[in-house]
């Protein structure tokens, strides 16, 4: 067991061993016929013989004379000559030792052939009866609208989006195909889950003959070897795994996603849930983005089946463009029906909590005994519980006494319960399993609970406050009513639209100003020297430089006319037709240092870094997150230190850049690996096996390896990139046009969606709770079905009476007050703010976000929210209004 564990150790890492090491190779060399305490060679770690290299005789070696040891100078100026800052064009006629070696990436395995053809117009083919059959074996006798259409265009291998409400059978979709695929041949499908919860329900789910195993970012290193094995073995048809874990996003930052080497051919992929790409992927989950891309790029998948609930049109044209499905084959015409056991109803209430008190007391909801209450805040769940349980114990208690029954024939043990994602794991966990249970009355909750809830006989859901968007309404009152009984769905609105400032801050806590994006660029693309090594070289092999040459000081030096405008425009256009002369490079920076200079938070870097992947000029590659900094410490001090550097050159050429920082006699070493490995011309992944191997040496006279006297670990979390140097700054002025126009399209969205949605609720609210405790108004009910119903067929515009108005600042203001009114109260809160604490460099967005009650990572709330002086202050004022205010008081205070 110890020896498995050091092999998988090694595998995973870079130390140990090898599984397929060879029985007599030297540890130093890699060369037969030695051991390592015999080796007089020089052999590079990361070098490895090829077959001529490896075909020499046992006595040729023998004969030849191993050179001395070189000096430490001499290593590193051998490892330094390998500089990667010259492009790597098949014209440039440059030394081999100056080219950057390229790691082809592992070929995926054969696709799957589809089990039938299409026919000569490209129709389906009829549904066979092998079909008919799978369906008979899963206990279904036939087809639900939608599902025949789904499964016949993935066994013919087309990409497909389904579009079913809850409850219509969006399951069968993949597992009928996969049953069938894995008949035919050994392959295996993927199910992209966005919650562990769901995994769990569908692993446990699945019809029979049909088995799967679930890969996500929370199990352990063993855990998932298990799960690898079991699919490798041919013992599961579906693999569950988490975005996170096909991307590799997760806290350690490596890929939880197994080789395509170790995993059988991938028949398709099905991500449930599919409207996250749309809808999660910007600032919460942005691996999501890349979701798609990866699995391509990883596992060959060349088709899909997207499973979702809730999709307006916009979203399903959205999510076609992700998994490459025309907009005419998205399937499903049922797309987000409501039910009709479901009783609809909204009031608007000036005060909440006594309306909700006294609609649980009202004959409509006073005998349910499974209640879900939606809240927009954690704060308030927490409150809202705390106030059901003080005003409904006495009616729990008189409930028991009457013995009225409650689920599994016995009344609720508690009350209500609090659940939000601030809570702790076990805690959220014991109130859930109480609500599954039926040991627990009403759970208020934020929309972290209800993903994945597989409880049929929820009665009823309530909204505290308003839904974030008409989806997320759907999805949560779809909880309610599964298993076809009547059930009741209340939403309480504030008539002025107070409701609307909270949401609001969700929005403008994820936009960015164009200075911010402006540093982001400067840090992602920072400059090299490629182009003029490139011109040196040119220069060294005769070559004429006036029209060949791609340099960017040759760019900027191009004359351009100065009239009418064009001068830009045209440098745009001789900058794109000019081949580039950066390769790119391998680049690492810090997570919290990036997240602390931009104040952003992790995921909306990561948004961007998307963005500018997926652009259609591909302006960067994102890697894997990596640990970028290495510590190498020598317990046999500086002389140690000096031996490990004269046979490892990555630790010379470090600790020779050092040397001008008065290292001399130190026996430790702290450098960022990623960017010594870009400068040497080698790929990180080499460079960090051959560190790791430094902690390991052959021990004479026995197979296995011990440890040496040197410590090598690596820390501080790194976004892993590839991106070019040599952009110029009309390109880099591009790319932050693009970044601030999407980011600026998506507020626009949010705000014109946020307006429709209550304006939407709004024409059929009561004036307050009164009409709604004793039963629902089936016609107001079916008003608001229909208004759902349209909104995912034409759009927001549906919600909104009269013409729609997408821009105007009056709707997205709405429940606003007017910046005249406040205008000389913000000011001094302003002053006063900038004197108190002059050590902060403030923006404008910073101090609108202070009195807005957003918190960042330079300004969080758990600091600035103890001082209530300015935190929220200014809520009902509008967020632009105070951005503008505050950005002129700043530079007023500066010239002052």
């Amino acid at each position: 067991m110890w020896k498995k564990k050091w092999q998988m150790k090694g595998e995973q890492y870079g130390g140990g061993w090898p599984r397929d090491r060879g029985k007599d190779l030297c540890f130093r060399c890699g060369g037969a016929g030695h051991w390592a305490s015999q080796c007089h060679g020089t052999a590079l770690p990361c070098h490895q013989p090829s077959k001529e290299e490896g075909s020499e005789t046992l006595e040729e070696q023998e004969e030849d004379k191993e050179p001395p040891l070189p000096t430490l100078e001499e290593v590193a100026q051998k490892a330094s000559s390998a500089s990667c800052q010259a492009p790597g064009s098949e014209e440039c006629s440059r030394p081999v030792s100056l080219r950057r070696p390229v790691q082809e990436p592992p070929a995926p395995p054969p696709a799957v052939e589809p089990l039938y053809r299409l026919g000569p117009s490209g129709q389906l083919a009829e549904t066979p009866s092998e079909v008919f059959d799978a369906l008979t074996q899963f206990g279904h006798h036939t087809f639900r609208p939608g599902q025949e259409a789904a499964i016949m265009r993935i066994l013919s291998g087309l990409s497909t989006l389904v579009v079913l409400p809850t409850g219509m059978g969006k399951s069968l979709c993949y597992q009928l195909p996969a049953l069938l695929y894995a008949r035919r041949s050994c392959c295996i499908t993927l199910v992209v889950s966005p919650l562990v919860s769901l995994m769990d329900d569908q692993v446990s789910g699945l019809p029979r003959g049909l088995k799967a195993v679930c890969i996500h970012s929370s199990m352990t290193r063993k855990q998932r070897e298990a799960a690898i094995e079991k699919v490798g073995a041919g013992q599961a048809q579906v693999l569950l795994l988490s975005p996170e874990a096909v991307v590799g996003a997760g806290a350690g930052g490596s890929s939880c996603l197994p080789p395509a080497s170790r995993l059988p051919p991938v028949a398709f992929a099905c991500i449930d849930e599919v409207h996250c790409l749309s809808q999660w992927s910007h600032n919460f989950r942005p691996c999501y983005l890349r979701l798609c891309k990866v699995l391509r790029e990883r596992l060959g998948v060349r088709f899909f089946l997207g499973l979702t609930a809730t999709a307006t049109c916009a979203t399903a044209r959205d999510v076609g463009l992700h998994l490459g499905i025309p907009e005419a084959a998205i399937c499903g015409t049922h797309s987000a029906s409501i039910p009709p056991n479901l009783h609809l109803s909204v009031s608007l209430d000036r005060d909440k909590d006594q309306a909700l008190v006294t609609l649980l007391q009202g004959e409509r909801f006073r005998d349910l005994n499974s209640i879900i209450v939606y809240c927009n805040r954690r704060d308030e769940t927490v409150r809202v519980a705390a106030l059901i349980r003080t005003c409904l114990q006495e009616s729990l208690s008189l409930g028991r006494s009457e013995e009225s029954p409650g689920r599994r024939g016995r009344l609720p043990e508690a009350v209500a319960e609090a659940y939000h994602a601030g809570l702790p794991a076990s805690e959220r966990r014991r109130v859930q399993r109480a609500f599954m249970q039926g040991r627990l009355r009403v759970v208020v909750a934020t929309v972290a609970f209800g993903m994945g809830l597989d409880r049929p006989d929820v009665r009823a859901v309530l909204h505290h406050g308003l839904p974030g968007n008409i989806e997320s309404y759907v999805q949560e009152i779809g909880r309610a009513g599964r298993d076809g009984l009547p059930a009741h769905c209340h939403l309480f609105l504030q008539p002025q639209g107070e409701d609307l400032r909270e949401l609001r801050r969700h929005i403008y806590a994820d936009t960015v100003d164009y200075l911010t994006l402006k540093k982001l660029v400067q840090r992602v693309f920072p400059p090299c020297t490629c182009s003029s090594l490139l011109q040196q070289l040119q220069v060294l092999n005769g070559e004429v430089l006036e029209e060949q040459s791609p340099s960017l000081h040759r760019q900027e030096k191009q004359e351009v006319p100065s009239s009418g405008g064009g001068g830009a425009q045209e440098k745009r256009e001789l900058a794109a037709s000019v081949p580039r002369a950066c390769p790119g490079h391998e680049r690492a920076f810090s997570v919290q240092q990036m997240v602390e200079a931009l104040d952003m938070r992790e995921e909306a870097i990561e948004t961007l870094l998307c963005y500018l992947e997926l652009h259609p000029k591909n302006w960067l590659k994102l890697l894997a997150p990596t640990f970028a900094t290495c510590h190498l410490k020598c317990y046999g001090g500086p002389p140690e230190l000096q031996a490990v550097a004269k046979r490892c050159p990555p630790v010379a050429v470090s600790l020779t850049r050092q040397q001008a920082a008065k290292t001399k006699g130190r026996s430790s070493l702290e450098f960022n690996v990623v960017e010594l490995a870009d400068s040497m011309g080698w790929e990180a992944a080499l460079v960090r096996c051959t560190l790791n191997q430094l902690q390991w040496e052959a021990a004479p006279g026995m197979k296995a390896c011990r440890r040496t006297g040197v410590l090598v670990e690596f820390s501080d979390l790194s976004f892993h990139m590839q991106s070019p140097g040599d952009l110029t700054a009309f390109e880099q002025d591009e790319i932050c046009d693009f970044l601030h126009q999407r980011i600026q399209a998506r507020e626009r969205e949010a705000l014109a969606q946020l307006r429709a949605t209550f304006q939407a609720f709004q024409r059929v609210a009561f004036p307050n709770c009164g009409p709604c405790m004793e039963h629902a108004d089936e016609e107001r009910s079916d008003q608001l079905k229909i208004l759902l119903t349209r909104y995912f067929k034409e759009g927001a515009a549906a919600l909104w009476e009269g013409e729609f108005r997408e821009d105007s600042e009056q709707d997205h203001d709405f429940g606003q007050a007017r910046l005249q009114d406040w205008e000389s109260s913000v000011c001094s809160d302003i002053r006063q703010l900038l004197s108190i604490r002059q050590e902060e460099k403030f923006s404008g967005r910073a101090v609108a976000r202070i009195f807005h009650g957003i918190g960042s990572p330079r300004y969080p709330a758990e600091v600035y929210g103890q001082d209530r002086r300015f935190w929220r202050k200014y809520l009902h004022v509008s967020f632009p209004d105070l951005l503008c205010l505050a950005t002129r008081e700043i530079l007023a205070w500066k010239r002052a």
